[in-house]
């Protein structure tokens, strides 16, 4: 099991090898979404070669236009001469290009909240795609048992503040046009029944976040998957570091106190891991 870092700067990668991430994961300038730390394809090239002793993973998870095709095409076969591990998509243009041009490149199946079963797992697996970000509405049990029944490898988020959607639009800006004030920072939190949502404003549209840390301490130990995802956003490097130790001290199974620290620091929200999620329509009243 590898700690892959979603950092919020390139400067913290030194500092997370030496506490234990093996991988990290950045947005690609132009094909990414919710992603901080991005870069264009020549400093993703110095980056890989910069660190020959981590594995670096690309995320190219924005809808596509038709516009957009030759450029990503274009980019796939660069990217398919980098040191790169691998690229996270969203969008089944990047499949079906990989397939069209016989791209050695490999794949991380990234669609948010669909990546749900192994059937699903193992469809795309026999269409060439070697990895798969498993949705966060998943359980443990779930988890186990995609696990259990793919040969796909896996990543599962575990510490994070939890992607709830992402939208094309901007949001922020347009509600400021819209009530005549001025937009002056990128990051808002909202409140909606006492619960609190951070929308991020980029480029490519708005995310919208959970505003508690998910803490997945607890299942670390419990879910035989490939890599497991700490994402950096919105979260103090201090505090990130710490949790970071904690949880490879957890994975190294020197986990004495390890847990309950993690709990201290960050809370005790599960997100889905013991909780199943369920749909419900509202009659109308």
């Amino acid at each position: 099991m590898k700690l892959t870092v979603i950092p919020n700067s390139i400067d913290h990668i030194e500092k997370y090898k030496k506490i234990g991430a093996k991988a990290f994961i950045f947005g690609l300038k132009g094909f990414s979404s919710g992603y901080i730390c991005t870069g264009t394809i020549d400093q993703i090239i110095e980056l890989t070669n910069r660190n020959p002793d981590i594995e670096i993973f690309i995320a190219m998870n924005k809808n596509i236009f038709n516009s957009e095709l030759p450029e990503l095409e274009n980019t796939l076969k660069k990217l398919e001469k980098t040191k790169i591990k691998g690229v996270l998509f969203y969008d089944l243009a990047i499949l079906n290009l990989k397939i069209k041009n016989n791209l050695s490149l490999d794949l991380v199946w990234n669609q948010t909240h669909m990546v749900t079963n192994y059937n699903s797992c193992n469809y795309y697996y026999e269409k060439g795609v070697k990895y798969g970000v498993l949705s966060g509405e998943i359980t443990l049990e779930e988890i186990k048992e995609i696990k259990k029944k793919t040969a796909m490898q896996l990543f599962v988020t575990v510490m994070g503040y939890p992607i709830m959607s992402f939208s094309r639009r901007t949001l922020l800006n347009n509600y400021f046009l819209a009530n005549h004030k001025k937009k002056d920072k990128d990051t808002y939190i909202i409140k909606n029944n006492n619960e609190d949502y951070i929308i991020e404003e980029e480029d490519n549209g708005d995310a919208i976040y959970y505003g508690k840390i998910l803490n997945g301490s607890i299942v670390l130990k419990e879910m035989d998957v490939e890599y497991v995802i700490l994402n950096e956003f919105g979260i103090e490097e201090e505090l990130f570091a710490k949790t970071l130790s904690l949880y490879q001290k957890i994975i190294d199974e020197k986990k004495e106190h390890a847990i309950e620290e993690a709990d201290h620091l960050l809370g005790t929200y599960r997100g889905f891991f013991f909780q199943k999620t369920i749909y419900k329509v509202k009659k109308n009243d």
